[in-house]
């Protein structure tokens, strides 16, 4: 079985910070910068958009590698280790976004001009939200996978819809490592995702850019060469018809801000795609991405969950000061983007700390057994 080398790792590892970049500055603009410019917002959804394809891409490829380690490691696969990586992955990062919007939103009208989590009214301007709104139901949604299923997604934490998909689809994953050996708890797993994401056709819409990801880490165990002319021939098909769905998305208004669902839907199948085939022709070592950017990762997935709670509260303090200026909106942007980026690097430092996490969590089953023990 192949492992990825360290130039690979940190191709990889590069692209997911950029990708995180690039949501981060797609929602400072859509949130702070939109009001005052007015313009090309199509295009910023469309960098945004194709940027968490590649989060979802990235995420099945690695979801895959590390099931396929999990196997190598245990002979069969290890449904309670498994659990255990998705859970210390998942959790501390997410506990902590959720910990600062219910602490953003019991601050909110200490700070907002109109003195309650309502944003200010202002004639003719949309902003992204009315309000910093939390509700238990966004807690007990998030924690559970549930937002954009059961509940709503959270309003002052809109990414997140994103993180609910690829929890169940590493359910699913979960189900094909265990049928050669269990096929009953595979099939139990199949029926309760089944259960929760029937409602959801986005779910079902966004699966073939997720376990693209998924398939590309199985070949690559078998094939690390990837030396086939599929993949070279894949990218071309996939490059074109990338440039199709950008064109039909920016045809009419290539500078202004119509967002059709339909055109948005289909960019993100094909965008996605196109980075799967993208990630079969670096890994063959057909192209390359420069590494500058691979120690970012460390702290990517901390930045994607925690920024929008802060864009929305930076929105209600400075809304009066920053709507109508270019400059005064600028200078809004860059100080959430550097406290945002700021506070994901110092965050992560613990909530994305592998080693500490495992310290943590087997010092608490320690404590838990001498407990039972007493």
């Amino acid at each position: 079985m192949s492992r990825l080398t360290q130039d690979q790792s940190q191709q990889l590892d590069s692209i997911r910070a950029l990708a995180a970049f690039a949501v981060l500055l797609g929602h400072t603009y859509q949130t702070l910068l939109l009001p005052t410019l007015g313009s090309w917002f199509t295009v910023v959804v469309l960098v945004a958009q194709f940027a968490v394809m590649a989060f979802f891409v990235l995420s099945g490829f690695l979801i895959g590698k590390s099931a396929c380690n999990n196997v190598r490691k245990h002979t069969v696969f290890s449904i309670g280790d498994y659990t255990k990586a998705r859970v210390l992955r998942l959790y501390p990062p997410l506990i902590a976004a959720l910990m600062l919007m219910l602490f953003l939103g019991l601050i909110a009208p200490h700070f907002f001009p109109s003195g309650s989590n309502a944003l200010l009214p202002i004639e003719g301007v949309d902003f992204i939200r009315t309000g910093f709104v939390t509700s238990t139901a966004d807690i007990w949604g998030a924690l559970t996978f549930l937002n954009g299923f059961k509940v709503e997604n959270p309003s002052a934490n809109s990414p997140l819809w994103s993180l609910s998909l690829e929890a169940w689809y590493y359910v699913i994953a979960a189900a094909i490592f265990l049928w050669p050996g269990k096929k009953l708890l595979a099939l139990v797993l199949v029926a309760v995702t089944a259960f929760v994401t029937h409602g959801n056709s986005l779910f079902f819409l966004l699966a073939p850019v997720w376990f693209s990801g998924f398939v590309l880490a199985l070949i690559h165990q078998r094939h690390p060469a990837m030396s086939s002319r599929v993949y070279t021939w894949l990218f071309l098909v996939m490059s074109v018809a990338l440039v199709a769905v950008t064109a039909d998305a920016l045809w009419r208004h290539p500078s202004g801000n119509e967002v059709v669902y339909e055109k948005i839907n289909m960019f993100r199948v094909v965008s996605g795609l196109w980075f799967a085939c993208f990630m079969a022709m670096l890994l063959g070592g057909k192209l390359r991405f420069s590494t500058c950017l691979h120690k970012h990762a460390s702290y990517s997935y901390t930045l994607y969950v925690i920024h929008f709670p802060i864009m929305l509260f930076a929105l209600g303090v400075f809304q009066v000061f920053a709507y109508g200026s270019s400059a005064r909106s600028l200078m809004v942007s860059v100080g959430v983007v550097l406290v945002s980026l700021a506070v994901s690097w110092s965050l992560s430092r613990w909530v994305e700390n592998k080693a500490l996490l495992d310290a943590l969590l087997r010092s608490a089953m320690r404590r838990a057994g001498s407990k039972k023990t007493a």
